[in-house]
């Protein structure tokens, strides 16, 4: 259970270490492929060993027979169905880009505590977006962060890394892309060590 209000939390603990970052498209694609490759569904696998199979026995039944209409038809259908089960998952990717592009962009702030993970977000206005003032109040409402809460051990929480980014998977989900180029080297080192440290091993069991 990820928690949105962490006032439950005890807060007395120092940070392991504290970053600030912002995703672009092409690390949030990267962080898709990760966990796509990580978390690949037995469905997904199956459809695409059934039509390979399927695929090959259709060309050898070709070969002995290679005049058969019927033959050339299915291989036609197999090998529609093969390309389309490979590339599904890059389509979905695709759409999920496409709708992330015409959002609001975020800035985040992530906080690492012995017993916890804390991300606050920031929506931004777009470049070309006027943002009218109503009153104080409202204002300060648009602008303000949204905190969400994991605790380590209660939380299904994993890891992934790739070249771009360390990545923190929520419920197998959710991803969240701390990007390296965000990150110095100590930082980086300290996201990795945590999250190997105190996520990775359960993710194993």
């Amino acid at each position: 259970m990820a928690e949105e209000n962490s006032a439950a939390v005890e807060k007395n603990s120092a940070p392991v270490v504290q970053f600030s970052y912002d995703n672009t498209l092409e690390e949030i694609d990267g962080a898709m492929k990760s966990f796509q490759m990580k978390f690949k569904s037995k469905r997904w696998m199956i459809s695409i060993a059934a039509y390979g199979l399927i695929t090959a026995a259709v060309n050898f039944s070709i070969v002995i027979n290679p005049t058969s209409v019927f033959a050339y038809a299915a291989l036609l259908f197999c090998s529609v169905g093969l390309v389309y089960s490979i590339t599904d998952r890059s389509r979905a990717r695709k759409k999920t880009i496409d709708a992330l592009r015409d959002m609001n962009p975020e800035n985040y702030t992530a906080v690492f505590y012995d017993d916890r993970i804390e991300i606050d977000t920031v929506i931004k206005p777009k470049a070309n977006e006027v943002r009218v003032k109503i009153d104080e109040q409202a204002d300060d409402e648009a602008i303000s962060p949204l905190k969400t809460t994991f605790i380590i051990g209660q939380d299904l929480l994993e890891f992934i890394e790739n070249d771009e980014s360390l990545l923190l998977v929520f419920n197998r989900q959710q991803i969240y892309c701390f990007p390296k180029r965000c990150l110095s080297v100590e930082q980086e080192d300290k996201v990795r060590d945590f999250l190997t440290e105190k996520i990775s091993w359960k993710s194993e069991n």
